[in-house]
């Protein structure tokens, strides 16, 4: 499949990748609709590519560090999302506010990455569906648990000058959105510190490297900065770290029986 340069894929183009773009089977938890499933209208849902990099620090976001990154172009937003649990920590499946259902799989890690003093990790591609009603079928056993954020966003271009943020994918071609969040799930309590880059794959690590030297560019980084001791990684791992998924009942299907991705079929 070819990776288009926009966020949001044109119609024709999601229409193509419905029946072959993700297959999640095995789990009573949550399988995507087999592919001879009726195809729906091209307009249905988008599906955004992102090369992203994330972080979670255990403990409430400091004061200080939201302050630093918020500045006077952060974009608050407090939300709950919901998360169905089931172990996997390369597929996500989430109701966005509660509401919107969206699926979104890493597709593959592409490598380390250093932005300087001592902050690092594995960039990760990932690919996201939304909404996702028609491709994610999920039962009645499975355990939904319940995130609570409080998320403040800004956005880069690939030369590192900070642009409006704006949830419109279409806004912009290409960049890199960055995010600090207070985490909440149940008694526990994190924050976790985020880049999301998008457009061209090839110019994702770059914009990732250009928003990170925007940001602390404007103001000296927050010393000391928690995701130089955090742990990188993405929503679906953390809490499959975090939160244990209820054991199946009955007549559920098998913890243990594997799921699988299946990969594009050619266009």
């Amino acid at each position: 499949m070819t990776i288009l340069s926009r966020r949001q894929s044109p119609a024709r183009e999601v229409n193509d990748q419905y029946s072959s773009a993700v297959r999640v089977t095995g789990s009573a938890l949550a399988h995507v609709r087999e592919a001879t499933a009726p195809q729906p209208c091209p307009d249905a849902f988008s599906v955004i590519d992102t090369t992203e990099l994330r972080w979670f620090v255990p403990g409430p976001l400091p004061v200080d560090i939201r302050d630093w990154f918020t500045g006077s172009t952060g974009v608050p937003e407090e939300r709950c999302d919901s998360y169905l649990l089931d172990g996997r920590r390369d597929i996500g499946v989430k109701r966005r506010f509660r509401e919107m259902l969206e699926l979104k799989v890493r597709l593959s890690l592409d490598g380390r990455i250093e932005l300087g003093d001592g902050l690092a990790g594995s960039l990760e591609v990932w690919r996201k569906w939304s909404p996702a009603e028609i491709l994610v079928e999920h039962g009645n056993d499975g355990r939904w648990v319940d995130v609570h954020k409080s998320v403040v966003k800004r956005r880069f271009s690939i030369d590192g000058s900070e642009i409006a943020f704006s949830s419109d994918p279409n806004s912009t071609d290409q960049g890199c959105d960055v995010e600090i969040a207070g985490v909440t799930v149940g008694t526990v309590q994190t924050w976790t510190f985020a880049f999301a880059a998008f457009g061209p794959p090839t110019t994702r690590r770059q914009a990732v490297l250009a928003a990170w030297q925007g940001l602390v560019a404007g103001a000296p980084c927050a010393e000391p900065f928690g995701p130089r001791t955090g742990q990188a990684m993405g929503y679906p791992e953390w809490l499959a770290l975090t939160v244990s998924p209820d054991p199946p009942s009955c007549g559920s299907a098998r913890r243990d029986q594997p799921m699988t991705a299946a990969s594009p079929r050619p266009g």
